[in-house]
């Protein structure tokens, strides 16, 4: 079983996928290269819930640094 990841690495980690779901919507939401519009829908609302989780996840770490 692996182990459980700290409120700080799990707000690093959605960063990496938040930033991974800027280049997609930069990359496919225009031009040449335009997906379909369900798929920049898709990927926009994902980007809304890891940006929403990331926030969390950053509050939780400072009460997690505050406690300690």
């Amino acid at each position: 079983m692996t182990r459980r990841l700290s409120s700080e690495e799990m707000s690093d980690e959605l960063s990496k996928l938040i930033y991974g779901k800027h280049v997609w919507l930069e990359n496919f939401s225009a031009g040449r290269s335009k997906r379909p519009d369900h798929d920049i829908e898709r990927v926009s609302r994902e980007l809304n819930v890891l940006n929403q989780a990331a926030s969390d996840y950053r509050r939780a770490a400072e009460r997690d640094r505050g406690a300690a």
